[in-house]
């Protein structure tokens, strides 16, 4: 029996002013700063199709599902993200081949003793009301990530960092409490994003220093421009990008085969199916996304291990790669596949050869041998977790488990993930840029996405000590028995990792979708 509930469409109006500088920052090309924020193009040379055209040169995407808010610090929903990834700026950036390389920070340099790391910011960047970006603003972006009242996602991610100085507008310096071999990857974040103090209401009001700003949103598109005086004047390489939301895939297909949209994901069957349409090409790239079974260690009977053991020895997750992605997936621990210097082989650890006898027996010692009854929540709208949650129901029932599926629209489903109430939910994380957020934000007892109620000592102490060495085969030592503890106590089921796909039109040129985040493929990207 399922009990469905309605999706409900996100409309969030933006406030949208700006206010245009009348120079670039010296490493800028001059530009116009004429213009409203009406979404029209102006009449610039950055804005030309050709010499002979004005038109704009516009990106359409699908999005599948509604953004559930656009405060960079606090939603970590991947179809918001998606969005302000394009509108606000980090200190660093992940390249496609997971290196750190510069964005805001042009540069930066550690201390002998490894506790104080000094950026020097690039010069003349402007968030998109006009205000030139200073080291205060990097200041204030993450004490409000620091301050508890905010309840940031990333406050974990920087447990070692003692103050933060700003020696002159282009300085910032970290002094840390202990060595920090994750800093320079955990400020490659998303969650980290430079934001000006101005600004009261984040998730009503998107003002980056990005290279595109915002026009307009609703409840079905959301509109970005160019920034005209974005830092890298080589970037973005469009003038324009038009999300459309639509959550039936079907729907996303009939779109881009018709070019009302000229990029969107599809799955792995789709995938096959567009193969033979001449005028489309597909992308893929293998994901630092897995899919996972959430289980809250405070719930009885879930407080026992043995229980929670028991459901990974009834999991199948072959068959979840098999069926829900159609082979295009790969067993994965809390570390991606993608992470290939941490990734640990799962060969012999518990639950990755499914044992039903096994299951029972744990069942029975844990004084539940009748089995019970109980509840998966998963997303309505993303076919991946409800099929993963359907097939999981199925493999509990075959040691005594009652499973109920209740189907959330994705609001709910965010409300419900962060509430640490939940007792079982189906969903997907990112592993990260690193494997301090991979295992130290989700699973350590302060972690910022620890809403299992997961807490054990030792993992924390291997976690913290990983943190703190910069000897990469120490790291992966204790990054690959911090895996295998989790695993062990599974708070979280790992099932798969899959492959991702993109269908591209063919009037798309340099789209390359990797592991890192979209933001870095689109505003490469440019349009015939």
């Amino acid at each position: 029996m399922f009990r469905k509930r309605g999706a409900i469409l996100l409309s969030i109006m933006l406030l949208f002013g700006t206010v245009l500088a009348a120079c670039s920052n010296s490493s800028s090309s001059p530009g116009n700063s004429g213009g409203g924020n009406n979404g029209e193009a102006r009449n610039t040379e950055e804005n030309l199709t050709t010499p002979a055209s004005n038109e704009p040169r516009e990106l359409t995407i699908a999005l599948d599902q509604d953004p559930v808010g656009f405060d960079p610090h606090l939603v970590p929903a991947l179809s918001s993200k998606r969005v302000y990834n394009l509108v606000y700026d980090t200190l660093t950036k992940m390249d496609p081949d997971m290196n750190v390389v510069p964005n805001l920070a042009r540069e930066w340099t550690f201390a002998p003793d490894g506790k104080t790391v000094t950026f020097k910011l690039h010069e003349g960047v402007k968030f998109h009301n006009g205000r030139a970006m200073t080291s205060e603003d990097v200041k204030y972006s993450f004490e409000r990530i620091l301050n508890p009242d905010t309840g940031a996602l990333a406050a974990s991610f920087f447990t070692s960092v003692e103050s933060i100085e700003t020696p002159d507008a282009t300085t910032v310096v970290f002094r840390l409490k202990n060595p920090d071999s994750a800093l320079l990857a955990n400020v490659a974040s998303p969650y980290t994003a430079i934001v000006p103090k101005e600004v009261a209401d984040l998730n009503t009001e998107m003002v980056g220093t990005g290279p595109f700003k915002v026009v307009s949103v609703d409840s079905t598109t959301i509109k970005l421009e160019k920034n005209p005086e974005y830092f890298m004047p080589e970037y973005p390489k469009v003038d324009i990008v038009t999300f459309r939301i639509m959550k039936d895939e079907a729907e996303r297909l009939a779109a881009i085969r018709t070019g009302r949209i000229d990029l969107t994901t599809v799955s792995a069957d789709s995938a096959e199916l567009l193969k033979i349409d001449g005028s489309l090409s597909i992308k893929s790239y293998q994901s630092m996304d897995y899919g996972y079974l959430g289980i809250n260690v405070n719930k009885k009977p879930f407080d026992d291990v043995r229980v929670r053991q028991a459901i990974s020895y009834a999991v199948d997750r072959r068959a979840i790669v098999d069926v829900v992605w159609k082979g295009e997936a790969e067993l994965t621990g809390p570390i991606s596949p993608a992470q290939k210097a941490y990734a640990i082989d799962l060969t012999g650890l518990i639950g990755y050869q499914r044992d039903v006898e096994k299951a029972r027996q744990l069942l029975a010692e844990a004084g539940y041998g009748n089995g019970f009854k109980t509840v998966i929540q998963t997303a309505s709208t993303y076919p991946d977790m409800l099929d993963s949650a359907l097939i999981i129901q199925q493999q509990l029932k075959e040691i005594g488990i009652d499973a109920e599926v209740e189907q959330l629209e994705w609001a709910k489903y965010i409300e419900v993930w962060k509430s640490k109430d939940m007792t079982l939910l189906v969903g997907r994380n990112t592993a990260g840029n690193d494997p301090d957020r991979s295992l130290r934000f989700f699973f350590s007892t302060k972690g910022g996405a620890n809403v299992w109620n997961y807490s054990n000592p030792q993992f924390d102490a291997l976690v913290q000590q990983a943190l703190e060495t910069t000897d990469l085969e120490q790291r992966k030592s204790l990054y690959a028995e911090a895996q295998k503890m989790v695993i062990s106590d599974a708070p979280n089921l790992f099932l798969a990792s899959p492959r991702y796909f993109y269908a591209v039109s063919d009037r798309v040129e340099g789209f390359e979708p990797s592991a890192t985040e979209e933001s870095y493929a689109i505003m490469r990207t440019s349009v015939k």
